[in-house]
């Protein structure tokens, strides 16, 4: 059952305390992403990123609207068939609204507001080792 902001914010305080502040700064990350971005890094997922100055949702700032997580392991090139991160997936797409995310891309597949269902995201092979999540412009 998808919660509220307040819900999820309040239930991640009394189990982590802070939010955790991403490599480039809390400044390099828009501010509706950060709990949906240390949801990630507290489940173990490392940061690969958030503002580069480039086209696409990266590049919108700073702040950018766009994080990448991954692992040291670089989810065995697997995407959608590493159970870890496809968890995480879900767990972020079940509480969209609440976090302010509009897609998120994992493997060749790819979950977003216009269309709410995972489904073939194409041939790029770039986000098998690490989860894209975008946040609403």
């Amino acid at each position: 059952m998808a919660s509220t902001y307040r819900e999820l914010l309040t239930h991640y305080r009394a189990k982590h305390g802070k939010l955790v502040e991403p490599r480039q700064g809390f400044d390099s990350l828009h501010s509706s992403l950060h709990l949906a971005y240390s949801m990630g890094r507290r489940r173990w997922f490392t940061d690969l990123g958030t503002y580069v100055d480039k086209p696409g949702d990266h590049g919108v700032g700073p702040p950018a609207l766009a994080f990448d997580l991954g692992r040291k392991d670089r989810f065995l090139f697997l995407g959608w068939y590493y159970l870890p991160a496809r968890r995480l997936a879900k767990r972020y797409v079940e509480h969209h609204d609440a976090l302010h995310i509009n897609y998120v891309i994992l493997g060749n597949k790819i979950w977003s507001r216009a269309k709410p269902y995972w489904h073939y995201y194409g041939p790029d092979r770039s986000h098998y080792f690490h989860i894209h999540v975008s946040g609403i412009r």
